[in-house]
C-alpha cells in the first residue's frame, strides 16, 4: 500500500476537500484526485461518497482511517530508527539461551554489557536446544547459548562446563552419597530432563519410578519434593536448598557436556564481533565461579 496515497487520504480526510487536502500537501488537486482512485482501485471498495460538491466517508473509508495512521506511524517509527542507526551504530542482539542459563548466568551478563554499549539492544529468547540451533541456522537469531555433549557445530565455542551433578533430598536419598557409578542409581527413583543429543539416558526400561521433565527447573522442584534423584546444577541452588539435598559428588554422567555459544552463518560488522567476544568472556567467568 503506497504510503503518499495514504498521507493524501488523510489530508483529505482532516481537510474535508480534495482542494484544500492539495493545498495543503502543495499537490494539485487532479493529482490529489487521482491518488485517491489509485488508492480505490487498491483498497477495491470507494472511501468516499461524492455528494455534490462534498464528500463523505463510506464504511470503507472509516474503516482505513485509524489503520493508515498506524501505518504512517510505523513508518516513521522505521525511518527514525534507521536514521538512529546510520548515525549511532545502533544494532541488535538477537540471543537464544536454554533456561539454565538464561535463567541463572545472563542476568549476571548482560546489565554490564548494556552499560558498555549504549547503543547495544539485546532480544532474549529462551528454548530448548535443538529448538535454538534452528534458528541460528535459519538465521533468526545470532547467537544461540546451549547445553551439548561435545560441539554441536563448526561454529561454537566453548564458553565453559556444564557441570550437572546428582542430588536427592538428604532425609531419602542421603546414600547417594557414597555411589561410585551410575549403574547403582537404576534402582532409585529418577527425575531426568529429556537427554541432550548424544547423550545415554539413565532411566532402565523396567525401571518403577521415574519422571522426564521439559527443563531443570521442573527436574529441581520434582527433586526438592523428594520425589527421585535428580541432575542440577550448582547454579540454580540457593544456600538453603543445597543443605537439603545430598550430592553424589563422584558421579559424572557426561563429562563432555558443555556450554556453547554458536553464532549464525551473517557476517558481523567488527562491533557486532566485539560485542559477541565480550559476552562469551563474561559467561566464561560466570560459568567457571558457579
Amino acid at each position: 500500500m503506497n504510503l503518499e496515497r495514504l498521507q493524501l487520504f488523510l489530508k483529505i480526510v482532516d481537510t474535508g476537500s480534495v482542494s484544500a487536502a492539495g493545498r495543503e500537501s502543495h499537490v494539485t488537486q487532479p493529482a490529489v484526485s487521482r491518488s485517491l482512485k489509485l488508492l480505490e482501485e487498491d483498497i477495491g471498495a470507494p472511501l468516499f461518497d461524492r455528494q455534490g460538491r462534498g464528500l463523505q466517508l463510506t464504511a470503507a473509508g472509516r474503516a482505513l482511517i485509524p489503520c493508515a495512521r498506524q501505518i504512517l506511524r510505523e513508518s516513521e517509527r522505521a525511518r527514525e530508527q534507521a536514521q538512529r542507526a546510520a548515525k549511532e551504530g545502533y544494532f541488535d542482539l538477537r540471543i537464544g539461551a536454554v533456561d539454565s542459563i538464561g535463567t541463572h548466568i545472563l542476568p549476571g551478563c548482560l546489565p554490564a554489557l548494556l552499560r558498555e554499549h549504549a547503543d547495544l539492544k539485546i532480544k532474549l529468547w529462551m528454548g530448548r536446544t535443538q529448538t535454538l540451533l534452528e534458528r541460528v541456522d535459519r538465521g533468526s537469531l545470532d547467537l544461540a547459548i546451549v547445553a551439548y555433549s561435545g560441539p554441536p557445530s563448526e561454529r561454537a565455542t566453548r564458553v565453559g562446563s556444564y557441570g550437572l551433578k546428582y542430588y536427592g533430598l538428604s532425609e531419602r536419598f542421603g546414600s547417594i552419597a557414597a555411589l561410585s557409578s551410575e549403574a547403582e542409581l537404576r534402582d532409585l527413583p529418577i527425575v531426568e530432563m529429556e537427554a541432550l543429543p548424544g547423550q545415554p539416558s539413565v532411566i532402565r526400561d523396567d525401571a518403577d519410578a521415574f519422571a522426564i521433565a521439559q527443563n531443570l527447573s521442573a527436574v529441581k522442584a520434582l527433586v526438592l519434593a523428594g520425589l527421585g534423584v535428580g541432575q542440577l546444577l550448582p547454579f540454580m541452588l540457593t544456600s538453603e536448598e543445597r543443605a537439603r539435598l545430598t550430592c553424589a559428588e563422584q558421579l559424572i554422567h557426561d563429562p563432555d557436556c558443555g556450554v556453547y555459544a554458536v553464532r549464525s552463518y551473517r557476517e558481523l560488522s567488527s562491533e557486532e564481533a566485539r560485542v559477541q567476544e565480550l559476552l562469551f568472556a563474561s559467561l566464561s567467568r560466570l560459568l567457571a565461579r558457579s
